[in-house]
């Protein structure tokens, strides 16, 4: 790397030829603030081109941000002063070196300013102007926003201000982006090594091209044919408007008596029925809860047992409370009078036959809980009948109890009736939507349930834990709401004028006097309805009223019409102030709210 330190008068011939004598390929020139080079944008390019021509890397060390500014635009590789190494900064100034003088920001600036008009010279842009739409309403103005212009030659002094702040990010251009110069400048002359003044050469060279006038005559020509055929599209082609309106509405209420019924399949309109469907839905279910009650109590065990006859062909009638005995000593009664049925003969030996009945224990308590066992009846004892007449039980006997009991109370009772209704009456309801059309609605009031205890448990029953069931039916009278809405139509249309529209989403019912007789599966209800109707709009008669007029007529027209609650108009491009002959170029497009 060489490093060369300019002095501050030094021309551009001297450091091209200090430049050829460095002998490696990347030389760092330290220039100084005042230097000559500094005083016309063509030193530095002069001395780019050279040092392009002779394969040279030359990096600009500056010390200002005004100069890296100008030299990076020229295309050179910039540092500042204050980066650079300063023992290297010390070797490359002479000792000898005069005082420098250092331009002010003023005269760089002016350099720079300089190197922007020209350049602006070499280039034009043309803005295009914006579409605007523009709207009217009856009671507004039609407002249009004039185009602002700009003055082709702006004051440089709005753009760049000394006394500023100035930061040189505002000058700089975008570097991915290419600059297209119409005029083209003759080659630069190669360098003479005498006295001259390359800077005025040069300038006179390129304001003397004839190739650039040439240019620019035919760029001119160019486009003034292209904004007459702007001009021409924009009043032949372009125009179109749009036209919103808003017709007038008014609300319509009537009362209307309508009879459901499983007799008929099709909505009759003179009579006001509709048809209707029945679904009937049923469901059971049981659940274990536990008891909560509790009571001093005294049970008795009971349990039943059959009673054989093995003693002769004739029954035997046995009275109430009448005693069986088990082998340890127990005593067990029946409760009621029963009739046991007399033995079988069969090839000549007896044959017992018996009959089941229900015994209680003498006493409470939990010892008569007592297994299956054989019985005896003491009343037969000493008797033939005391071997022919015996009892067995084939389960245990239960229920014996003395002291504190957990019993079902008539609370646990309520509490699971209600638990289980709710649990079960939300599964058939789910079951009822599931199986209900989607064209089908269930009539107001139209749902019917049927709860049905099957368990058979009572209050203070002694027991922990008792399980209870329930059965729940659910019927509902069921419509299709098109056989509805076309009775509710059909009403409606008696009462408006052929002008006017009913606004179906506007529509609102209220069902009242419901009365359901669900025997003969028949019901009968009242309707208030309210709906809006709108008054109708001829699209084609309002276009061919429409076109050609201006605004102002544009705006009586569309206010004397008495359908119209309010219209918005929109012309578009901004400048169209009438509306098109063409049908096609006007879009009338009808809100009803």
């Amino acid at each position: 790397m060489k490093n060369i330190y300019l002095e501050p008068e030094e021309e551009i011939i001297s450091i091209v030829d200090r430049l050829s004598q460095a002998e490696t390929d990347q030389v760092c020139i330290i220039v100084p603030p005042g230097a000559q080079i500094w005083q016309s944008s063509i030193n530095l390019k002069l001395l780019k081109r050279e040092a392009d021509g002779m394969g040279k890397q030359v990096t600009l060390v500056v010390s200002d941000d005004l100069g890296a500014e100008m030299a990076e635009r020229i295309g050179f590789l910039v540092k500042k002063e204050k980066d650079f190494p300063t023992t290297e900064l010390a070797q490359a100034r002479p000792a000898n070196v005069k005082k420098e003088k250092k331009l002010d920001k003023d005269d760089m600036i002016g350099i720079l300013v300089k190197e922007m008009d020209s350049e602006k010279k070499s280039a034009k842009s043309y803005p295009f102007s914006n579409q605007k739409k523009t709207s009217l309403g009856f009671s507004g103005f039609r407002s249009k926003k004039i185009p602002e212009s700009k003055d082709s030659k702006q004051n440089m002094s709005d753009i760049v201000n000394p006394e500023k702040d100035v930061k040189i990010n505002f000058f700089r251009r975008n570097p991915l982006k290419k600059s297209v110069l119409i005029e083209k400048s003759p080659k630069l002359p190669p360098i003479q090594k005498k006295p001259a003044e390359p800077e005025r050469q040069l300038d006179s060279l390129t304001l003397s091209s004839p190739g650039g006038f040439r240019w620019s005559k035919i760029l001119f020509v160019f486009i003034t044919l292209a904004f007459v055929v702007a001009i021409a599209v924009g009043y032949l082609v372009l125009p179109s408007v749009e036209v919103v309106i808003y017709p007038k509405t008014e609300q319509v209420s009537f009362d209307l008596s309508i009879v459901g019924s499983k007799d008929i399949s099709q909505p009759d309109e003179e009579l006001n029925k509709i048809p209707l469907q029945e679904i009937e839905v049923q469901k059971t279910k049981s659940k274990e809860f536990i008891s909560t009650g509790e009571e001093e109590v005294t049970e008795k065990a009971r349990g039943f047992i059959s009673i054989y006859n093995e003693f002769g062909s004739i029954p035997q009638t046995l009275v109430a409370t009448t005693r069986f005995e088990s082998p340890d000593g127990k005593i067990f009664r029946i409760m009621e009078n029963v009739i046991v049925p007399g033995a079988k003969i069969e090839q000549g030996k007896i044959v017992a036959n018996s009959i089941e009945v229900e015994v209680v224990a003498d006493y409470p308590g939990t010892d008569y809980n007592i297994s299956p066992t054989n019985f005896t009846i003491p009343g037969f004892e000493g008797t033939p009948k005391f071997a022919g007449f015996y009892g067995q039980s084939q389960s245990p006997m239960s229920g014996g109890y003395t002291g504190i009991a957990k019993i079902v109370s008539n609370e646990d009772l309520e509490n699971a009736e209600n638990e289980l209704s709710e649990e079960l009456k939300n599964e058939v309801k789910q079951t009822l939507e599931e199986q209900i059309p989607e064209d089908l609605k269930v009539l107001d009031q139209g749902l019917k349930e049927d709860i049905v205890v099957v368990s058979e448990i009572e209050n203070g029953t002694v027991m922990d834990k008792f399980t209870f069931e329930i059965k729940v039916t659910v019927r509902a009278l069921i419509y299709k709401e098109s056989d509805l809405k076309s009775l509710i139509d059909f009403n409606l249309a008696s009462n408006i004028s052929d002008d006017k529209k009913p606004l179906s989403q506007t529509q609102q019912i209220d069902w009242t006097d419901v009365v359901i007789d669900w025997d003969k599966e028949e019901a009968l209800f009242n309707l208030s309805v309210q709906e809006d109707v709108a008054w109708q709009i001829d699209i084609l008669s309002l276009k061919q009223n429409l076109a050609g007029k201006k605004e102002v007529e544009v705006r009586k027209y569309l206010a004397s019409q008495p359908e119209i609650e309010q219209a918005k108009v929109t012309f578009w491009p901004f400048w169209v102030n009438k509306i098109p002959k063409q049908d096609k170029k006007i879009k009338i497009q009808v809100i009803e709210e």
